[in-house]
């Protein structure tokens, strides 16, 4: 019985908190740490994905690269300053759920499925390995069977997301 009132708490918490920090239809943000370092130094990055399944990995970078990039940055994989770290994690939301790939979908399978979806964030500066700045995007997933994805119509609300989540990011001051 406590087990199951901790889950309940957590899960709770876990809602309010996504909640609290929406930007687009259930895509939340927190962040993690910011600004203690000298981000005009940083002028090229590197970008890595861990976990991130393969059909959401090329939209969510691409989206994130065209907010991050308006911050002034450019992608260099060779040579850069910053390295960005994507993580995916998935956290189940009830107890006993079967333990199943939410990305992997079969049409025969009669279970919902219920998680938090998060991708987390890390910028690490190249020179010192240090984390210089963290953040996240999540959402509370319901998905019934047979249902997939709807990549199309996330896109913008990662964007958003993402405009969101870097909004306390420093932007390189202009050459022109």
């Amino acid at each position: 019985m406590m087990k199951s009132l901790k889950t309940v708490f957590v899960v709770c918490c876990l809602w309010i908190l996504t909640a609290c920090s929406q930007t687009g239809p259930q895509i939340g943000t927190s962040l993690i740490l910011c600004c203690p370092a000298d981000y005009a130094n940083y002028n090229e990055y590197r970008l890595e994905t861990v976990d991130v399944p393969l059909f959401l990995r090329d939209y969510v970078v691409s989206e994130f690269e065209s907010a991050f990039q308006a911050k002034g940055l450019s992608r260099n994989d060779r040579a850069n300053d910053i390295r960005i770290v994507m993580t995916y994690r998935h956290i189940e939301l009830f107890p006993g759920q079967p333990d199943i790939d939410p990305f992997v979908r079969m049409d025969a399978l009669n279970v919902e499925l219920n998680y938090i979806a998060r991708i987390e964030i890390q910028m690490i500066e190249t020179s010192s390995n240090e984390v210089v700045w963290a953040g996240s995007v999540s959402r509370i997933h319901q998905v019934s069977p047979g249902e997939y994805m709807h990549e199309d119509r996330a896109r913008p609300y990662f964007y958003q997301a993402f405009q969101s989540l870097l909004e306390s990011y420093p932007a390189l001051p202009s050459s022109s």
